[in-house]
């Protein structure tokens, strides 16, 4: 907005939409400016409608100036002047500002949203442009922990492999092909010309030091004995025993091949701005926007979406009504409730002095009542699996009697993601229904990283926390009852992690999945019937499908996100 300053000096010293008689060499003394420049001002934002300026011929005839501005309507101008030159925070703090025009404020930058056409240097561009609240994210897969961080991680880096969850098979991606003729020496083939962002090609070295990052106790790195690469193409994995999932393992995002020089030169910069080998690159990730940009020279087939814009708008929260929004634009749209797979639960510390006990935990587990932590859209869970709580009778969730020593103090650490994402809720609910029977409890809340440290966890005995299972449901849970970056494995005494890492291996070493899951189930009622695990509730998301809709896949996934690879428009 032109000569905006100047205006607003005009604005202090006349009356909006009162006509007052001056002259150039008055306002320019006000405006301290040249009479020469006072005239362009004038004639500028006479231009933009933002005042009249009556000039009468005549010896004597003073000039008229009314203000036609409110001071609002000023506002109102420059948030919408802030959004277009891409200052989105600095926007939407001046529209909190604003009272008669925030709703048209809001109504101006909704329909600026969902899927457009833009033009820039003569090329048509499909951009999907959508809200997207603030989740300090980190882009490094290493050390990714949200839905958020996994959701746009997927988008810039590829694996070895995908897994699919409706054919529940895995597909080649950076490995064209894989092959193990015992289930111990695993040879993965890879494409050739994958290429990452920055140009270099993607090699088999590349696998070998994206697996080397990982820490020594990690799952993956407990079971690999050697890597092994022959060539640039080529990759082969001897581990020290029979796994036949191990092709799953490598399909985590976490395992997302990665170019190790970058990292080393600069890694809280790649931590930010990450350069990967997917189908699009990051080009923009400041205070104001996270943007993504199709990648010319992916190796695989290219998506229809050009662009994805993820305006950050912390607390700012437009009513737009289209389905990147979780609601239906209209009732041509189908709406469908999926319960989200994995669930909140409690951790009962057994390295914790109080906890040793099974007839402690006992009596802990049977004064807890599932059905008070529910909010709208929960249930209470029995399992990390949705159909295995559904399967569970309603009276199984009643709390019973307890007779613990009300002199006990109990410590309860509740899990956090990142800043104001945390089970502090449930940890107060649990905190309540300790009290009412006697015992008393203190909270902290502690980030995921710091909460599995051994000296930190010695010092709650309770955990409260969740996880949200990734498509691979299987090799979630197989990595979560083992892993020593969640809480569940590091609550465990050593006979306790025995037993269950004889389970884990007993699934590994199976061919097919049925039997798998059989005996992952004997495993999690094993962690139960020891009142170590307690089950509290799962989360269920809205997602809505276009019905006869000209955009294929534009639907919400288990996460509400967008799978953007997948998106395509049908013509004509």
């Amino acid at each position: 907005m032109k000569y905006r300053d100047h205006l607003k000096v005009l604005m202090n010293y006349f009356k909006l939409a009162t006509p007052v008689e001056t002259t150039i060499a008055d306002l320019a003394n006000l405006l301290n400016c040249s009479e020469r420049h006072t005239k362009t001002v004038m004639k500028s934002l006479q231009e933009q409608g933002d005042i009249k300026w009556d000039v009468h011929k005549g010896r004597g005839k003073k000039p008229q100036l009314t203000i036609l501005l409110s001071e609002e309507q000023l506002l109102f101008q420059e948030a919408k002047k802030l959004a277009v030159d891409g200052k989105y925070r600095a926007a939407f703090e001046l529209a909190r500002s604003l009272h008669t025009y925030q709703d048209l404020f809001n109504q101006w930058f909704e329909a600026d949203l969902g899927i457009l056409k833009k033009t820039e240097e003569k090329e048509e561009l499909d951009v999907l442009r959508y809200p997207f609240y603030e989740t300090n994210l980190s882009l490094d897969p290493l050390n990714i922990f949200s839905r958020h961080d996994s959701h746009i991680v997927q988008q810039i880096f590829d694996r070895l492999v995908e897994y699919d969850a409706q054919s529940e098979t895995l597909l080649p991606r950076i490995a064209r092909n894989w092959e193990s003729d015992d289930g111990k020496r695993w040879t993965f083939y890879l494409n050739k010309g994958v290429r990452f962002h920055h140009g270099r090609e993607l090699t088999s070295k590349d696998v070998m030091d994206t697996i080397g990052r990982l820490p020594q106790n990690h799952v993956i790195m407990r079971v690999i004995k050697e890597i092994h690469t022959p060539n640039p193409y080529v990759v082969i994995f001897h581990l020290d025993q029979v796994d036949y999932l191990f092709p799953r393992y490598l399909s985590g995002m976490k395992l997302s091949i990665v170019p190790m020089e970058l990292i080393l030169d600069d890694e809280s910069h790649f931590r930010t701005n990450p350069i990967g080998s997917g189908p699009y690159r990051l080009t923009v990730h400041d205070e104001n926007l996270v943007r993504l940009d199709i990648f010319p020279d992916y190796y695989r087939e290219r998506p229809w979406l050009d662009r994805i814009e993820m305006i950050k708008t912390n607390d700012f929260q437009p009513e737009a009504p289209h389905p990147l929004l979780l609601r239906a634009p209209d009732e041509s749209w189908q709406e469908h409730t999926e319960v989200e797979e994995g669930a909140d639960f409690i951790i009962l510390n057994c390295n914790r002095a109080l906890m040793k006990e099974i007839h402690v935990r006992k009596q802990i587990c049977q004064l807890i009542n599932p059905t008070e932590f529910c909010l709208e859209n929960e249930m209470v869970a029995h399992s990390f699996l949705s159909y295995r709580s559904m399967a569970k009778d309603e009276d199984e969730s009643l709390p019973c009697s307890t007779n613990v020593n009300g002199k006990i103090t109990l410590t309860i650490a509740a899990q956090e993601i990142r800043d104001g994402v945390n089970h502090e809720r449930e940890a107060l609910i649990f905190q309540e229904q300790l009290k009412r029977v006697g015992i008393a409890s203190t909270i902290d809340i502690l980030n995921v990283k710091d909460l599995c440290k051994p000296d930190v966890l010695m010092k709650y005995d309770v955990v409260v926390g969740g996880i949200a299972l990734s498509e691979d449901k299987l090799l979630s849970l197989i990595m979560l009852m083992q892993s020593n970056e969640l809480a569940v494995f590091p609550s465990l005494d050593e006979e306790t992690k025995r037993t269950v890492h004889s389970y884990i291996e007993r699934i590994r070493m199976l061919p097919d999945d049925l039997s798998r899951w059989k005996v992952y189930v004997e495993l999690e009622e094993y962690l139960k019937e020891a009142h170590i695990l307690f089950f509290l509730t799962h989360r269920s998301h809205t997602i809505y499908q276009p019905k006869n809709s000209e955009y294929v896949h534009l639907e919400l996934d288990h996460h509400g996100r967008v799978d953007y690879r997948k998106v395509w428009k049908r013509y004509g």
